[in-house]
């Protein structure tokens, strides 16, 4: 029994060498190509393929347009919060000569996941086409419609962090914003 063993190792071994010792060495500058790879059936058309580039969708469409739109403005409208006031809430008029757009996230990241969009753009705004969590605004009176605020809580790095607050004055979610679209007072 134990010769059958070792005798099946020693063809199975046999094989094995016989295998890499017939496999075509590459040339130098060559991709080394498999023996299963040699075997296949040769492309027809060994013609080069165009890449073709998938198309962007339409909400990344409006994402590039709007964003670069706001990168090349000279002005831009922010909001602001006044600390001497008692309720530090932060507000935001918008102006149609001046954009804005920004978001507020769910941690100090801008990867982090986008709970909340202030713009100066429709596209952006109607219908909430981002399917944002808390909602898309033109500005903060969208918010108060809704008997919904934002309260400054403090700056953590590059953000400000704020509560987002519900109409029964419960705080929902904390939301972070870039630093550089709030004015602190």
């Amino acid at each position: 029994m134990n010769h059958f063993k070792y005798s099946y190792y020693i063809g199975a071994l046999l094989l094995l060498s016989l295998q890499i010792a017939c496999q075509e060495k590459p040339k130098q500058g060559e991709t080394p190509v498999s023996s299963s790879k040699a075997m296949e059936k040769p492309a027809e058309d060994t013609a080069p393929k165009e890449s073709i580039s998938p198309k962007p969708s339409k909400l990344d469409s409006i994402e590039q347009a709007n964003a670069k739109s706001v990168q090349e403005s000279d002005e831009v409208t922010k909001a602001y919060v006044n600390l001497s006031s008692k309720d530090s809430i932060i507000r935001l008029h918008s102006n149609i000569r001046l954009d804005h757009r920004f978001f507020g996230y769910e941690e100090a990241d801008t990867h982090s996941t986008k709970l909340l969009l202030f713009s100066i753009f429709t596209n952006d705004v109607k219908d909430n086409p981002f399917q944002l969590k808390l909602g898309a605004y033109y500005d903060t009176s969208g918010l108060d419609s809704k008997g919904l605020k934002l309260k400054y809580v403090g700056t953590k790095g590059d953000f400000v962090e704020a509560k987002f607050i519900d109409a029964t004055d419960i705080s929902v979610c904390n939301i972070y914003f870039e630093k550089k679209w709030i004015e602190i007072e």
